[in-house]
């Protein structure tokens, strides 16, 4: 059977009969198109987080203390006694910049795994529908490369057990619900995933909207 009417067989099956897309590209077009696009997005956007600075010098991702530190930074910041929590700040963002390069394989893992029920819904979807998607497949194993660093940093500062220290001496025994380490190093390991997805749905939805960004005739045939 041609591929072209396997593929609109296919989409047709999947409820999406009617999309020009369909009639013009094989299966294998597609998913080469959208691999392209998702490849293209997650290079660009983990070059863009783990270079110095990369969430530090970033307003809109940068990883802000917990609230509670937070709080207890800037009061403690005037006394010029708030410098553990300044490390700390510094640190975690420094640990995210590190970690972020671990996320290219498992970014490539994730999109030579995607069927083409995935592509048909990435194509259909909104802007940022194959960045979800990565999300969903991506995200566990992400969070495993990024937990050793973040928890290390968390350490090295003096900052686990300054943690301790605070809820211990302020009563705050319910403010963890875990041991100080984990709970720092999954609160900055969240932020950090969330921040540099941010910047792989900003890719992705430059290609889809920018005609100079679709630099194959696959892109050009899929989002023309």
């Amino acid at each position: 059977m041609d591929r072209r009417l396997f593929v609109w067989g296919a989409i047709g099956v999947l409820g999406f009969a009617g999309d020009a897309w369909a009639r013009a590209l094989s299966e294998k077009d597609a998913q080469t198109g959208l691999r392209d696009i998702l490849t293209k997005g997650t290079q660009a956007a983990v070059e863009r987080v783990s270079r110095p600075g990369g969430y530090w010098d970033d307003t809109r991702i940068q990883i802000p203390l917990p609230k509670t530190l937070a709080k207890t930074q800037k009061l403690l910041k005037p006394l010029g006694q708030s410098g553990l929590l300044d490390d700390l700040h510094l640190r975690m963002n420094r640990a995210a910049e590190s970690a972020a390069p671990a996320a290219k394989g498992l970014f490539i893992d994730a999109i030579k795994g995607m069927t083409i029920k995935d592509a048909v819904g990435i194509i259909n979807g909104g802007d940022t529908s194959g960045t979800q998607y990565l999300q969903r497949t991506a995200t566990p194993g992400l969070k495993t490369a990024f937990t050793p660093p973040m928890q290390n940093a968390m350490q090295q500062t003096g900052a686990v057990d300054y943690l301790d220290r605070v809820v211990k001496r302020n009563n705050m025994q319910g403010f963890l619900k875990t041991d100080a380490k984990t709970y720092l190093g999954d609160y900055a390991v969240g932020l950090a995933l969330q921040g540099l997805f941010y910047y792989v749905g900003t890719e992705e939805t430059a290609i889809r909207r920018d005609p100079a960004k679709r630099t194959t005739q696959i892109l050009k045939a899929i989002f023309g």
